[in-house]
């Protein structure tokens, strides 16, 4: 529902919002070289969560110093986590601190551990096939203390505890039944729907179906998960819709690459605003190129064809290309050493210009309250 705000603008309130203490329902994605500290905040400041995306080759220095940037930037807007009502909250998280709420105690984990106050008004996302190997830039995650940890990409089992531990709130993104049962198990706190609509590692379901159909089952069999929808959500009618639908939040990626916020160079920006979803495939071939361990059967990449994808990606599909062959393909020297990879989602063609992030969000969340609010005839 949208309720009256001290500003000129309306909070749009949902099970979400209450329980991660935000003023609209939109999350930015933690795009993994694309989203720091700075498009975190910037996000954070306009009422929503902004997500720090964590990578295969990325360094716990890294995170620590993104999480910096975050904390800083948005200490003075936010609350903290898990402060609002949270009735319809079913994870271990939820339970805490419904348990503690009003209380004067640290909210969130056993004693001794840091309680919620501690924790910045953003989000850290990781990828939890290549985590398992990097001890130590999972500890830099829990240390950076965000609001939100995203356990995308695996089994989530353990992590989402060591997160509850420290009153951190855990989202996993899910592409299909399988996946969601998996992170129910693991007692997430919220799920985000990603359709295969989505732009980077994603899965092979359409947005619109995958969402009906795992909104259908949580309201069957585990009705106090919020649960976001992510995937060609780039307007405000897309995150009206998601809600309309009995989502919680929207979950958007592609908006935000034209923002000066955003990683990258300026040509990547251009790029974005330029490409159209029509132009974006689904293929394993950059993986395979960049050596990474990636399930690609279950998660391959969209991304913005180019002469790399023109030319390998159908051999790739059929088995026709060695590894060794997109290596050197893409190595300095190689035939497609200076394309420009650019992963993104089919909702590029409502990408028109390069906005700053705050701007993306606020303009969204007006549109939306429109929609939600206008009268059918």
């Amino acid at each position: 529902m949208v309720e009256d705000a001290p500003n000129e603008r309306q909070n749009i309130t949902t099970r979400l919002t209450r329980l991660w203490d935000i003023d609209v329902p939109i999350i930015g994605a933690p795009m993994a070289g694309r989203a720091g500290g700075e498009l975190a905040a910037a996000v954070s400041q306009a009422g929503g969560l902004g997500m720090i995306g964590v990578g295969a080759n990325t360094s716990a220095e890294w995170v620590t110093e993104n999480a910096r940037i975050a904390r800083e930037a948005t200490q003075s807007t936010g609350g903290q986590a898990g402060s609002g009502a949270q009735e319809n909250a079913r994870g271990s998280f939820a339970r805490r601190m419904m348990g503690q709420k009003g209380s004067t105690g640290s909210a969130g984990g056993p004693a001794g551990s840091a309680g919620a106050t501690d924790l910045g008004n953003f989000g850290i996302g990781v990828m939890l096939w290549a985590i398992k190997d990097q001890p130590d830039v999972w500890q830099a995650v829990l240390d950076a203390r965000p609001k939100v940890i995203s356990l995308g990409f695996g089994d989530a089992n353990g992590y989402v505890e060591q997160a509850h531990d420290l009153g951190i709130s855990v989202v996993a993104p899910v592409n299909d039944i399988a996946q969601l049962r998996q992170a129910l198990d693991a007692e997430v706190d919220v799920v985000c729907i990603q359709g295969t609509d989505a732009g980077g590692h994603t899965g092979r379901m359409g947005t619109m179906p995958l969402m009906q159909t795992i909104l259908d089952y949580l309201m069957r069999s585990a009705p106090g998960i919020p649960a976001a929808v992510a995937g060609g959500i780039g307007s405000g009618r897309g995150v009206a819709a998601a809600l309309a639908a009995g989502a919680d939040a929207a979950w958007v990626g592609t908006a935000l690459l034209g923002s000066p916020e955003a990683l990258g160079s300026d040509e990547l920006r251009v790029a974005a605003v330029k490409a159209t979803g029509k132009t974006t495939l689904l293929t394993d071939i950059y993986d395979r190129a960049e050596k990474q361990g990636w399930d690609t059967e279950t998660w391959p990449t969209r991304t913005v064809a180019n002469g790399f994808t023109d030319v390998y990606a159908e051999m790739s599909e059929r088995g026709e290309v060695t590894d060794a062959e997109l290596v050197d393909a893409r190595a300095a020297g190689g035939d497609f050493a200076e394309d420009l990879k650019l992963h993104a989602g089919q909702g590029l063609d409502l990408l028109k210009s390069e906005q700053p992030a705050g701007a993306v969000i606020e303009q969204m969340a007006d549109e939306a309250r429109l929609l939600l609010n206008r009268t059918l005839f």
